[in-house]
């Protein structure tokens, strides 16, 4: 059974990297992984030359993809958009640019960026999908936007029950209950399949927006995995600087924070001058964040 683990937290903290080196740990044990990024402002193509909007080999047993609007929406286009014209022209007269107005529908883009997700996970190629989710305010809008649409399809589907004596033409409840279904699909993948691992630095907004999100996530019912500190700057290492010491003390106090009301285990990663890019670098950090103790020592 394929497994989602989804990588989010605040803009700029490192979850790239974090989802590259989880999903390099996975393949190089031997499992077939595809690393997503539904961030709009993703960094996959400066860690794996070359990416883009097909999923395509990095390495042995890893491929990876990069999601964008044009793409998820002209997915929605091939799969649904000749039934929707089909039904608004029995119902109105409308042309085809009509099209282009309802793919700005709350919740229609998510809708279908998940529902690649999906099929990704129900295609069983995989045995584990690492999704490099958009930062926070975007990952939370993603979530709730499924909820509020399958609440909106559901009672719309109703309304049309109760209609459909007096409906000419095309008849959209199909089409209505199609949606309802794939999006309660994508609410029980979510919930079932999915566990998640949220990405801080010693900050305070990094750390506030990650515990929040944390307890978010818990209420719409993804489990968490781990929390990762990253980018914590070693004691000591600049004797007399004060400036140096200030934000050491300062992190402290929002490492202790993070520590202290994170509800799963927390990974540490330290500061350092030059990022692991090398794909064996990556494999070995995603090997120590999966380990039982803090990567603080080793990485």
């Amino acid at each position: 059974m394929t497994a989602v683990r989804l990588i989010a937290g605040k803009g700029g903290v490192g979850k790239t990297t974090v989802a590259s080196a989880l999903a390099l740990a996975a393949a190089g044990r031997g499992e077939r992984v595809l690393l997503l990024s539904t961030d709009p402002t993703g960094a996959l193509g400066q860690i794996f030359p070359g990416v883009g909007e097909t999923a395509r080999g990095v390495a042995p047993g890893l491929e990876v993809v990069e999601l964008t609007r044009p793409v998820v929406l002209a997915r929605w286009r091939e799969r649904f958009g000749e039934e929707v014209y089909r039904v608004l022209r029995s119902l109105l007269p409308v042309e085809r640019d009509v099209l282009d107005y309802l793919e700005g529908v709350p919740g229609l883009e998510e809708e279908f960026l998940l529902s690649y997700l999906l099929d990704a996970v129900n295609s069983g190629f995989y045995d584990r999908i690492v999704w490099d989710a958009a930062p926070t305010a975007g990952t939370l809008a993603l979530l709730e936007a499924q909820a509020l649409f399958y609440d909106h399809l559901t009672q719309a589907h109703r309304l049309y029950l109760k209609l459909q004596g007096y409906l000419k033409g095309a008849d959209p409840t199909p089409l209505i209950e199609s949606w309802r279904v794939l999006t309660g699909r994508i609410l029980a993948m979510l919930r079932e399949r999915t566990r998640a691992w949220v990405v801080a630095q010693p900050e305070r907004l990094p750390v506030v927006q990650g515990l929040e999100l944390m307890e978010a996530l818990a209420r719409f019912g993804i489990g968490l995995e781990r929390a990762v500190l990253n980018r914590v700057l070693p004691v000591g290492a600049c004797p007399g600087c004060a400036f140096y010491e200030g934000k050491v003390s300062e992190q402290r106090v929002w490492a202790r924070r993070w520590r202290e009301r994170s509800p799963v285990p927390v990974r540490q990663l330290p500061e350092s001058a030059s990022p692991p890019l090398t794909a064996a670098e990556l494999e070995r950090l995603g090997h120590l964040l999966e380990e039982g103790s803090d990567a603080d020592s080793h990485a």
